[in-house]
């Protein structure tokens, strides 16, 4: 068996950070080959420190690490992606931090895992975009993590029965994983009514790239039904509720002109 090299280099999303001792920052990072690790930085909470700036949350960086038992070591960071489009912006950070709790609930660690990688970075630069619904990517973004996943609904196919499901108003059932018919709705249960216009919405979203959705103008009625069917799947799977959706609801409720949904 070959042995594994003691320092490896990665690219990586910096999830969290916690302080760690007198000066160091324990860093919890989303890479694309290793999935969840893991790392120290010493010393980055030092006034002195040249490294702190390249350990900002939900930036991408490229680390060299060393590996220990508990917990790899910064020996090297360099920023890559920035994202400053995001920076001194509540709510755009409010969604990145949602966007970066799915990845950091779902992973597993040291599970690799590129797609959800490269979807957190992507959700990240839409997020940064200047004009952008965040609301519609935050919708975007949650159904495309569900695909990611492996657990994407069923909207295509019934549920239940397998059979094509039709253009017109239908139900959406959490626990049976997607769209059900109206005809089996008595054989399912928490089944939420699911508009035709909603449900075109969500059929929009899995077939499409976020170029051709970023345009939508989706009303307020369709986004609150959208974020009760996306937000129902999500605590289902997780077993647990999500800290950013109460953090994002406070946004709204400190500024209500916001565009938080």
């Amino acid at each position: 068996m070959t042995k594994r090299s003691r320092v490896f280099k990665t690219q990586a999303v910096i999830l969290r950070r916690i302080d760690y001792g007198e000066a160091d920052r324990l860093l919890t990072l989303f890479t694309p080959e290793y999935g969840k690790i893991r790392a120290i930085a010493k010393g980055v909470r030092r006034p002195t420190s040249k490294a702190s700036g390249h350990v900002e949350l939900y930036t991408v960086v490229d680390f060299v690490l060393s590996r220990g038992r508990n917990f790899h070591i910064v020996t090297q960071a360099t920023l890559d992606k920035p994202f400053l489009g995001l920076r001194d912006d509540l709510q755009r950070i409010g969604y990145a931090s949602h966007f970066v709790e799915l990845i950091d609930r779902f992973g597993v660690d040291d599970e690799e895992n590129e797609a959800a990688y490269h979807l957190l970075i992507a959700g990240l630069e839409w997020l940064s975009e200047p004009d952008v619904d965040l609301a519609l990517v935050a919708r975007y973004y949650e159904l495309r993590m569900l695909d990611v996943m492996g657990y994407a609904p069923s909207l295509f196919d019934c549920a239940l029965s397998g059979d094509p499901l039709e253009a017109q108003d239908q139900f959406y059932s959490v626990l049976d994983g997607g769209v059900v018919s109206s005809r089996y709705v008595n054989e399912s249960s928490h089944v939420i009514p699911l508009p035709l216009d909603v449900f075109k919405i969500l059929r929009h979203f899995s077939r499409n790239s976020w170029e051709n959705i970023r345009g939508l103008k989706i009303q307020p009625r369709q986004h609150h039904i959208l974020e009760k069917v996306l937000h129902a799947t999500l605590i289902y799977l997780l077993e647990q509720r999500l800290q950013s959706v109460a953090f994002l609801r406070k946004i709204k409720y400190l500024n209500p002109d916001s565009d938080v949904q």
